[in-house]
């Protein structure tokens, strides 16, 4: 889930492909050659959990929304909330990064609006937050969907539990325009930093779930999470989890994904036909 165009994949394709063969007089069978389904995951998926990040700038812990002012929002960002006051619900959040990018504080560059609407208090079981877009581009690529985040309560650890659902979003590629759509229905569970709430970068999710899409390239493609991926709001990427991909076109070369021990770094490892593969991540 999360935070992550895949800079060695092609690599790791091409090497793949030369060791994935029948031997003697049996017919070479068909193989992966195209990375595009995981870098185009990589990308929507980063981009709508950084989404979340950003609309985290403005509420807090505690499940109330923050002045915008005293956040930790980026200096060229600005945002609002109506109404502003302390029992009015649903309340809506704008965050405009303006026309031109701006570097936001998990490191990532965005322009465009962010809408939030929110049905009540976060913390609040039931809670419903509808998130849409407006001219909206992660990193130069532009994202379109509606992100619905839902409070399901309190889980048997105590952990307040969210599913987040999204339907056919589209990413478009910055420098070829190819278009690849998305979905994902996910449960996110608010692990730990529920406890600080003047500090959101110590706040931590566990995520499961699955998700599915095609690639610019037209390949369909499926992942589901293995072990919950660890989402630390302070760090730029997936500390640790694994899920799985599957191309729909070979459903025999299942690609495992690992996010490592839990340490702030770029570094993963891809395993595809018993060969596990170093992977750094943008």
């Amino acid at each position: 889930m999360k935070n992550k165009t895949l800079k060695s994949f092609a690599a790791l394709l091409l090497i793949a492909g030369t060791s994935l063969v029948y031997t003697g007089c049996k017919k070479e069978e068909d193989k992966p050659a195209d990375y595009n389904a995981a870098t185009d995951n990589s990308v929507a998926d980063n981009a709508f959990a950084g989404i979340w990040k950003q609309i985290s700038t403005v509420t807090d812990s505690s499940g109330t929304l923050r002045d915008p002012n005293l956040s930790s929002m980026a200096a060229c960002a600005t945002a609002t909330i109506t109404p502003w006051d302390l029992t009015t619900w649903p309340k809506t959040v704008v965050i405009d990064f303006g026309t031109t990018n701006c570097l936001c504080n998990d490191g990532n560059n965005r322009r465009g609006i962010i809408t939030a609407v929110f049905t009540g208090p976060y913390q609040d079981s039931a809670t419903v937050i509808t998130v849409t877009l407006t001219n909206y581009y992660h990193n130069d690529y532009k994202i379109t969907g509606t992100q619905t985040i839902t409070n399901l309560g309190n889980n048997a650890a105590g952990h307040l539990v969210y599913n987040v659902v999204v339907n056919n979003a589209t990413v478009t590629h910055p420098t070829n325009g190819q278009t690849s759509t998305w979905s994902t229905n996910q449960n996110r569970e608010f692990y730990a930093g529920y406890n600080t709430p003047l500090n959101i970068f110590d706040d931590v999710y566990l995520i499961t779930g699955t998700a599915n899409g095609v690639s610019g390239g037209g390949s369909a493609y499926s992942i589901v999470v293995n072990s919950a991926l660890r989402v630390n709001v302070g760090c730029r990427w997936i500390v640790s989890g694994a899920f799985t991909l599957t191309l729909a076109d070979y459903p025999n070369y299942p690609i495992g994904f690992d996010y490592g021990n839990g340490t702030c770094d770029a570094l993963a490892t891809a395993t595809l036909n018993g060969t596990t593969y170093n992977i750094v991540m943008n």
